[in-house]
C-alpha cells in the first residue's frame, strides 16, 4: 500500500470517505472582492466554508432548500428557477423552450418541453401559457407566508 491516503483524513475508513460523495472546490480572492469576503465573515461570524455554500445555493438554480415558495415536483421547480425573476415576466413559448433546453433540461428536446414541462406548469400557479406566450410569476420568499424549509410555520 502505498503512503498516499487520497482525500481521507486521519481517522477515516476507506469505506467512510466523506470526500466521495460530497463536491470540493476552492477559490482564491484578492483585491476588494477578498477584503469584502473578510470583513463579511469577520463580521457575521460565518465560517468561509458557510458563507461561500451560502453564495452558491443563492446563485445557483435549485429546487432543493430554496428559500422561494417553488412547484413540488424538483424538476418543475429547476425549470420555475430557470424562469422566473423578482418581477412579472411574459416570454414566448419558443425562448421559454429553448432557455429550459440549455439550463435544466439539455438531454430534452425543444418538441417535448411544451408537453413535459410547460404543460404540467401550466397548472400550477407559478406561470400560465396563453397564445404562444409564457407569463411566469415572480420568485416569492417562503418567509413572506410564513413557510421555512418547506412546513407551514406553527402558529
Amino acid at each position: 500500500m502505498s503512503g498516499s491516503r487520497g482525500s481521507r483524513l486521519p481517522g477515516d475508513s476507506e469505506t467512510a470517505d466523506r470526500h466521495k460523495a460530497e463536491a470540493r472546490a476552492e477559490a482564491r480572492f484578492s483585491g476588494a472582492l477578498a477584503a469584502r469576503f473578510d470583513e463579511y465573515i469577520e463580521a457575521h461570524g460565518a465560517t468561509k466554508s458557510d458563507v461561500v455554500r451560502d453564495a452558491l445555493d443563492e446563485f445557483l438554480p435549485s429546487s432543493q432548500d430554496s428559500r422561494y415558495l417553488l412547484p413540488e415536483d424538483p424538476t418543475l421547480a429547476d425549470a420555475y428557477l430557470a424562469l422566473a425573476g423578482d418581477q412579472k415576466r411574459v416570454i414566448s413559448v419558443e425562448r421559454v423552450k429553448s432557455i429550459l433546453c440549455e439550463e435544466t433540461h439539455p438531454n430534452t428536446p425543444k418538441q417535448i418541453i411544451r408537453e413535459e414541462v410547460l404543460e404540467p406548469l401550466d397548472d400550477t400557479p407559478f406561470l400560465s401559457v396563453v397564445y404562444g406566450k409564457v407569463a411566469v410569476r415572480p420568485l416569492t420568499a417562503r418567509d413572506e407566508f410564513g413557510i421555512e424549509g418547506g412546513a407551514p410555520a406553527d402558529d
